[in-house]
């Protein structure tokens, strides 16, 4: 079973209401010229909220998994805890239970952070041991209260798979294609030096013929794309600062800026290469998060049809009925 679809099927169930995001188009570039600060605070704000749910639900995925696979070449070793071992493949199963979008990331990256995780409650499970804990009546108490919400989101997820079919959402797909506000892109490549003497020695070279990705590997400082010929992708005016976004934007196709362009980073040299409009993105990137929206709103259709075709009669806080609203007339 799914473990986070079965944490959100039990918060649908259990909570009164919920908001859930769509997903969001960014574009992104190596340069140091884009403006990522969205991006990185998307990124810090992603890694803190799986931090803080990692800490919360740390001991209970641990002690949940199934025996570790013995260490060997492929599965090395990769934390001792009081002599005994985690291996990578530990660390990795724990991955599965991240957000999707975190579950994208390659696994190096988040790596360190899950580490820490596993660590920790490989800690938390000695402890715990030791203490005795596992038959005490605070425990049980609460496996109790668990198996409740395990009934539950069981129940919800095999009639949400009874219910649910792809076509929901393709059809979401194509609402979010055609509710997408158009952005322009273009294309271009660019060349970075300090002294603004340097850029017009270059724009120089570019008006005899010379050929600007050859320009941009010998002379462009933005290592990050230098070697490429100091190609950025596609980009929209507003993903970088704004004198660089004015003066890419204003080029026509296969024209280079005549002047160099100023920006906090130096000098900039730039060739714009193509223009267009954003793009959709493709169906497969995105059905998971799709998929996981559709499934959530089939979830709460479904809990307002039991609703409505069960009786509930509600009281106030001391038990008795709730006063009669009274209806106003003309």
């Amino acid at each position: 079973m799914n473990k986070t679809f079965l944490g959100l099927a039990i918060a649908i169930i259990v909570a009164a209401g919920a908001g859930y995001g769509v997903y969001s188009m960014m574009s992104s570039s190596a340069s140091p010229e884009a403006q990522t600060s969205a991006e990185v605070a998307s990124a810090e704000q992603n890694q803190n909220d799986t931090q803080k749910n990692s800490d919360a639900n740390a001991s209970e995925a641990a002690s949940t998994e199934p025996a570790a696979a013995p260490a060997n070449q492929d599965n090395p070793v990769v934390a001792i805890v009081n002599g005994e071992n985690i291996t990578r493949s530990t660390v990795i199963d724990f991955m599965g239970s991240l957000p999707p979008q975190m579950q994208k990331l390659p696994p190096e990256t988040i790596f360190p952070m899950i580490q820490e995780q596993v660590v920790n409650a490989e800690i938390v499970d000695q402890k715990a041991e030791k203490a005795g804990i596992a038959n005490t009546p605070e425990v049980e108490e609460q496996l109790a209260k668990a198996k409740v919400q395990i009934i539950r989101a069981v129940f919800a997820e095999k009639e949400i798979e009874a219910n649910y079919k792809e076509a929901d959402t393709k059809a979401a797909y194509d609402k979010m294609v055609a509710e997408m506000p158009k952005v322009e892109e273009v294309k271009a490549s660019h060349i970075l030096v300090d002294e603004e003497a340097k850029a017009k020695e270059i724009i120089a070279k570019l008006n005899e013929g010379e050929d600007f990705s050859e320009l941009a590997k010998e002379y462009s400082k933005d290592k990050s794309n230098a070697g490429n010929g100091g190609d950025l992708g596609y980009f929209a005016q507003g993903d970088m600062v704004k004198e660089f976004g004015d003066a890419a934007f204003a080029l026509k196709k296969d024209e280079y800026t005549k002047a160099p362009v100023k920006t906090q980073f130096g000098y900039h040299v730039i060739l714009q290469q193509d223009k267009r409009d954003r793009p959709a993105p493709a169906y497969d990137d995105v059905k998971q998060e799709l998929e996981s929206k559709v499934k959530r709103e089939l979830l709460t259709k479904m809990m307002g049809e039991w609703r409505d075709s069960s009786k509930v009669e509600l009281l106030d806080f001391n038990g008795k009925p709730y006063p009669e609203k009274e209806t106003k007339t003309n």
